[in-house]
């Protein structure tokens, strides 16, 4: 009989899309063409001048795009990051506040490590990237869930967020924003009001912001600037300048949390690749030359984002959704289809997969308001392709 594993490990389960891609790989081997709607990596890499820096750099006779970094990240990052924030309009930190991690799911999982207890009462909202499920279920969290509705345009409801702290012992606060899977971005009156409760009730307010450069209408919300005593920020540099396989993110906030949350992350990978911090550096530095290409990536994206939603309305008149202000994704509830048929939202998009050859995340995945719903990745596929696979979702729903 072989040894068991730890039961500790129990709640952590293989990411929803990991399955998708399994599918997706072994339809591919037999030589199946897939249409990429789940993906949720950029279709555009960095741009070219800052790939010219790294090649230079890995010419050179040397170490330094191969040892370690301090546990925190490079210094000339953290500085960079500083006034990145500061480019965008946001609050004015020290590099002692920041800590740069292997990703955005590193810098999260840190970041609950060093805040939450087993029994802490932790909000949450439903729908919510599926990434965050396992992991307040592994440290133990007792969630309360707060429902957001697509009639609201996914906006969080204060007097609901209110209802449900004043009946407990509120640890903590989780928002995305912009939002994956809905791409909301948070009204600033409703970031400020969640702000205010997590101050008056001495609770965090941990923000994922990994999408805060991809912002197609709005603003976005700095949370530190509100509360700077309660707020921890999580980012990533997967999104932008688009180097998710790299591997990098940062968490900021108060420095007596950014201490302990340093040395959970230093346990967790002693140091972030030093390839993609100076890679990250050297872009964020070039302000001119970085806002140029973000422009660019946005204008592409948001194009994209207007043609998805015109063939949705187009070849599922039925289906419903909210226009994503943010990030990379159209939540699309096919509630009108799918429930006469008695088929959710993960059923469905298997055989999706398997029979059309589409690849879309089941809305289930994010939580129980939308069964029915699948989530689109706008930017990873050509307009023709991305057109074709709506409307196979279409051609799919009829023949069901």
């Amino acid at each position: 009989m072989a040894p068991i594993a730890s039961s500790r490990i129990a709640p952590l389960r293989e990411s929803p899309t990991r399955r998708i891609d399994r599918i997706k790989e072994k339809l591919q081997r037999e030589g199946r063409d897939i249409i990429l709607l789940s993906t949720g990596q950029p279709s555009i890499p960095p741009p070219r001048w800052v790939r010219e820096d790294v090649r230079k750099a890995l010419e050179k006779e040397s170490m330094e795009l191969y040892r370690y970094s301090p546990s925190r990240g490079i210094y000339d990052l953290r500085r960079a990051l500083v006034d990145d924030i500061k480019l965008f309009r946001g609050p004015e930190l020290d590099e002692d506040q920041i800590v740069i991690t292997s990703g955005g799911q590193a810098a999260m999982f840190s970041t609950l490590a060093s805040i939450i207890d087993e029994g802490s009462e932790v909000l949450v909202f439903d729908p919510m990237y599926f990434g965050y499920w396992p992991l307040l279920e592994y440290f133990g969290a007792k969630l309360k869930i707060v429902d957001l509705s697509i009639d609201e345009g996914y906006q969080p409801n204060l007097d609901k967020v209110l209802e449900v702290v004043m009946r407990g012992k509120t640890r903590a606060i989780i928002i995305v924003t912009p939002d994956n899977p809905t791409g909301r971005v948070l009204d600033r009156s409703i970031a400020r009001g969640l702000a205010e409760i997590a101050s008056d009730i001495d609770a965090w307010v941990v923000v994922d912001e990994a999408y805060r450069t991809l912002i197609y209408e709005g603003e976005h919300s700095w949370f530190y600037k509100y509360a700077p005593d309660n707020s921890i920020v999580v980012g990533t540099f997967s999104k932008d300048p688009g180097i998710p396989g790299w591997r990098l993110g940062y968490v900021y906030g108060p420095k007596t949390i950014i201490d302990k949350i340093s040395i959970v992350s230093e346990e967790i990978t002693y140091c972030p690749p030093i390839v993609a911090q100076y890679l990250v550096y050297w872009y964020l530095t070039r302000q001119e030359d970085r806002l140029r290409h973000l422009e660019e990536t946005k204008k592409v994206y948001k194009e994209k984002r207007d043609l998805s939603m015109m063939f949705i309305n187009k070849y599922l008149p039925r289906a419903r959704y909210t226009k994503p202000s943010g990030s990379m994704f159209i939540l699309v509830d096919l509630s009108d289809y799918l429930r006469e048929l008695g088929v959710e939202s993960d059923v469905f998009a298997e055989k999706l997969l398997e029979e059309k050859g589409v690849a879309t995340v089941p809305g289930k995945y994010f939580g129980r308001t939308v069964p029915f719903s699948v989530r689109i990745s706008f930017v990873a596929e050509t307009v023709e392709r991305m057109e074709r696979g709506i409307k196979y979702i279409r051609d799919f729903l009829e023949e069901l």
